[in-house]
């Protein structure tokens, strides 16, 4: 067997690092889709991004060229986005007008994938729904079992979710006449909506809800990841008839290109995306007030009640968290509550100033956020140990595990802080 130099090894790593350009039948189909369609309504399809697949991420879009801020990174022409208008100018929404319904955006447009999928090649819309995958990684696809080993709030939202998706289906399982939709038909329509469909402001319509859920589908555009380092603006612009996205960001020739989601945690991409980012800056760790107090109970904090109204009178008990960098301000700013004697509580608006109270406050301060982290890091424990070993993890197992492993960082970084 011929021996590789060192050399030799490098430029072999290299070249399995580039992105290879993704050829396969669909992608090819949508590209030529898309550029027929375009140029069939005076629109010239020309893309500087193609998919192609990454070591990192799988399949995203690659750009041919450098790019700069303001660039515009995506032009998607109105006549090949599917839109509510889109719905309810074809049979589906003929159905919707004649039973006198009135449905989300996302139910409408999952009942629209669903019937556009069930007519194969002869569906207007099929080279689109062919690059679509044929299931997801979101919540409503993990076992009841897999569920149980989500950290306990996750789970409370998650199956919250999961209620509200049962509900969605519910309103229409039996909206073609004779024939119920399944479930799981449905959940995929609905998690392709959900994970791909980009903002558009709707026309008000006496068959849709306004419920805030300004949604359309993008063919073409929806191949692009998520990243938090992505900044860009996008939208329909009335001008050119199209929606665009531009970046703010600049590319090297080949690079992948990305979009933002939005600064979410991993648990919000888990559940709405069914993904997870490695070393995420927006994750943190949700702490409960009760738990909180419970934990300054147990250490027998005086004068509670009036420092609680101090506390609640100044919305001090929203967003507790703990992150990468410790306690968020406002659970440091009310544990030094907490620990105040009284006279310190008659002048208690100095801790705003972000200083020490005093010694004897900074210790009770750091004992009472040692009660409560060690209570979290028990459960997080416990949620640990009832995971397989990594290499016999499923696909689900391992995205669930890198949550837990994520609040299990946090919470001991958090307690190194206050050593």
């Amino acid at each position: 067997m011929r021996r590789l130099g060192r050399t030799k090894r490098t430029r072999r790593k290299k070249r399995t690092n580039k992105p290879v350009i993704d050829f396969s039948e669909e992608i090819v189909g949508l590209s030529k889709w898309m550029k027929k369609e375009s140029k069939t309504h005076g629109f010239k399809w020309r893309s500087i991004l193609y998919p192609a697949n990454f070591l990192d991420t799988g399949r995203g879009m690659m750009t041919r060229e450098t790019l700069h801020p303001g660039d515009t990174i995506v032009s998607i022409p109105q006549h090949l986005l599917i839109t509510v208008e889109t719905v309810l100018s074809s049979s589906i929404g003929e159905l919707v007008k004649r039973q006198k319904l009135k449905l989300s955006s996302q139910q409408l447009l999952s009942l629209f994938l669903l019937s556009e999928r069930n007519k194969g090649d002869n569906s207007y819309w099929h080279p689109y729904i062919a690059t679509l995958p044929m299931t997801h990684t979101t919540i409503g696809y993990f076992s009841a079992r897999e569920l149980t080993l989500f950290p306990q709030k996750l789970r409370k939202a998650a199956e919250s979710r999961i209620s509200d998706i049962k509900q969605a289906y519910f309103e229409v399982k039996d909206f073609h006449s004779g024939e119920t939709i399944l479930y799981e038909d449905f959940l995929w329509a609905w998690f392709c909506v959900n994970s791909r469909s980009v903002f558009y402001r709707l026309a008000r319509s006496e068959f849709v809800r306004e419920d805030g859920n300004n949604l359309a589908l993008a063919p073409y555009l929806d191949l692009l990841n998520h990243s938090v380092e992505a900044q860009v603006d996008a939208g329909f612009n009335e001008k050119t008839g199209c929606y665009e996205i531009i970046t703010h960001n600049s590319y090297r020739k080949c690079s992948q290109v990305f979009i933002s989601y939005g600064s979410h945690d991993n648990s919000h991409l888990l559940v709405e995306y069914g993904f997870t980012l490695p070393d995420n800056p927006n994750d943190a760790l949700a702490v409960d007030y009760d738990v909180l107090m419970d934990a300054a109970k147990s250490l027998d904090v005086s004068y509670t009640e009036r420092k609680q109204d101090i506390i609640q009178t100044n919305n001090l008990h929203r967003k507790l968290a703990c992150t990468v960098e410790g306690l968020s301000w406002n659970l440091l700013m009310i544990t030094r509550i907490l620990a105040m004697d009284w006279t310190e509580l008659q002048n208690w608006k100095v801790v705003l100033q972000g200083g020490v109270i005093s010694t004897r406050n900074e210790r009770l301060s750091r004992n009472i956020a040692r009660s409560f982290l060690t209570q979290y890091i028990q459960q997080n424990q416990g949620l640990i140990s009832k995971f397989p070993p990594f290499s016999s993890m499923n696909r689900m197992e391992k995205l669930i595990f890198s949550v837990v492993q994520t609040e299990r960082n946090i919470l001991h970084l958090t307690w190194t802080f206050l050593t």
